[in-house]
């Protein structure tokens, strides 16, 4: 967590309102979504995307990518959430991969 991330969601979930008022909730939840997708990409993370892109897709913006969100725990051997993340079907280029 070099970007902070973590920390902002924990301070965001520390207030308990939010497990009583939806519209609490649904304000917390777009306050964390935004700031995951407001925060950049850490410079190593970014510099292994690009290469493994340009490894499957020999640099191509034409070649499309099928691009899924997954959870470390999706199947436990109690409950699954698979199919619970985010699928994008025909991904294209490197600026669209990221």
């Amino acid at each position: 967590d070099k970007g902070g991330i973590n920390a902002y969601i924990n301070d965001q979930l520390s207030d308990e309102t939010i497990y009583t008022d939806v519209n609490k909730l649904m304000e917390v939840g777009k306050n964390i979504r935004d700031k995951i997708m407001d925060t950049p990409f850490q410079e190593d993370f970014e510099v292994e995307l690009k290469s493994q892109w340009e490894r499957v897709s020999g640099g191509s913006d034409t070649f499309t990518f099928a691009v899924r969100s997954s959870a470390t725990a999706e199947d436990l051997p109690d409950a699954s959430f698979a199919g619970q993340q985010e699928t994008y079907l025909n991904v294209m280029g490197y600026d669209d991969l990221k």
